[in-house]
């Protein structure tokens, strides 16, 4: 490895260190960063942090995109809990000189709500709130294995006639040593960055997350297995609960068409598990169909009392 790009990786271990220190459990501004839009991922557990060469993973974990081999552009919609919406659309490709660039859209509509005054009566009138952010990434290789990629996010969030916004940066690692065939391990850090505009003067935290894991296409079985630990940042006291936010997921290969997905998230199953019975919240399932150069993914995600999610998407090659 060069002395440039050595002292690069240096700079991004440091980087990923920084975050590790922990943040106290509590609110932060712009949590729908934090949703997982991607049918496949969502499908898999949202473990897509260590998958090269596919675009949807690119606000999982950048240096993802490093692995393409051709155009990619993707749509993803959420139908969220609630009867919320959000969505995303992505593209991206390789430039013999940047590396890999990707170009990206979030969306999250609240929808309509009415409007009352202080003593509950309605006015008559009805408000929107909505939240967006537009992403542009670069990727590339680092030598001897290693590849790494930055986005960088501008968020913007409307609640009726108020408004507030950010600047948000994500950056990753993905490691692939040539020992272990079909073997990735990934590290990412996203949502570090700063507010613009707040809706108020309170002191607010932006919803950082740090995730690691590693993805492997097994040699005699038709399956990529994927395992992460999530959400590292986040401190409640107790040490244990670090290792508590795991998930596992796995793609089968039925046919040359079809991929079967399923994944579960003991994060999730913990946040929404009853105090008293078991709970199917974290587990999650989904297809996804080959067409010529299209896939076609849909995932089923389950938490328990509060209700399931749905998500579909459509990926294409050019």
């Amino acid at each position: 490895m060069s002395t440039p790009r050595k002292t690069l990786f240096t700079i991004l271990l440091f980087c990923f260190t920084l975050p590790l220190w922990g943040q106290s459990a509590g609110t932060t501004v712009f949590e729908f960063l934090k949703t997982q839009y991607s049918a496949r991922g969502a499908a898999m557990a949202n473990n897509m942090v260590a998958i090269r060469g596919d675009i949807n993973a690119m606000f999982y974990n950048p240096a993802v995109l490093s692995g393409l081999t051709e155009g990619q552009w993707t749509a993803n919609y959420v139908d969220h809990l609630l009867d919320l919406q959000a969505g995303q659309i992505l593209y991206g490709r390789k430039s013999g000189k940047f590396g890999t660039l990707g170009i990206g859209l979030l969306y999250f509509n609240y929808g309509s709500f009415d409007e009352t005054d202080e003593f509950g009566e309605a006015t008559g009138r009805d408000f929107g709130a909505t939240e967006m952010a537009l992403g542009a990434s670069v990727s590339n290789e680092l030598g001897e294995g290693f590849e790494y990629g930055f986005n960088a996010k501008l968020i913007y969030s409307s609640l009726d006639d108020y408004s507030s916004s950010g600047l948000a940066f994500d950056g990753g690692i993905i490691y692939s040593p040539d020992f272990i065939n079909d073997f990735h391990f990934g590290v990412s850090v996203t949502n570090l960055g700063f507010i613009l505009s707040s809706y108020t003067d309170a002191k607010q935290k932006m919803p950082l997350f740090v995730r690691l894991g590693f993805s492997k296409k097994l040699e005699h079985l038709p399956l990529l297995f994927t395992a992460s630990l999530n959400d590292l940042t986040l401190n409640t006291g107790e040490t244990a609960d670090i290792i508590k936010r795991f998930s596992l997921g796995g793609e089968f290969d039925i046919s040359k068409v079809i991929r079967f997905r399923l994944g579960y998230d003991n994060g999730i199953n913990q946040s929404v598990k009853p105090l008293s019975g078991r709970s199917f919240g974290g587990v999650s399932a989904g297809l996804g169909i080959l067409w010529k150069k299209f896939r076609i993914d849909y995932a089923y995600s389950e938490f328990g009392d509060l209700g399931a999610q749905n998500r579909f998407g459509i990926t294409g090659r050019f």
